[in-house]
């Protein structure tokens, strides 16, 4: 077959949206995080500021509850019931956009930036 004209503007379109993506994905990769949003059952249960000085907090869940740590400005979960940890192990996260997910906990921890992410990407 032929290439013509309709499939190079649907490849046109393709890279557009990947680079487009791309972009997206680089920019918000470059916002510095200044507040943690902590989920429990889809629901915002705590906002908390990143913080420098050492802190802790408790966030109760159905299985028990999970231990979160904030320091130098990086937030992480030192401690969770769920069999496998999954979310202790994926460590600190510190940039906008970044997320923390522990399955069995129901769990989301997100960090979100100063600036209105919308504004950047435009």
């Amino acid at each position: 077959a032929m290439f013509r004209i309709g499939d190079f503007f649907i490849y046109a379109i393709i890279i557009t949206l990947l680079l487009v993506i791309g972009i997206k994905g680089f920019q918000l990769k470059e916002v510095k995080g200044s507040k943690v949003e902590i989920y429990v059952n889809s629901k915002l249960e705590f906002v908390e500021d990143l913080k420098k000085k050492k802190s802790e907090l408790f966030v109760p869940t159905e299985i028990g509850g999970v231990n979160v740590e904030f320091i130098d400005n990086k937030v992480r979960v030192i401690s969770s019931n769920s069999p496998k940890k999954l979310i202790v192990k994926q460590g600190f996260i510190s940039k906008a956009g970044e997320t923390l997910i522990g399955v069995p906990d129901k769990v989301i921890i997100k960090v979100t930036g100063d600036s209105d992410l919308d504004y950047i990407i435009k």
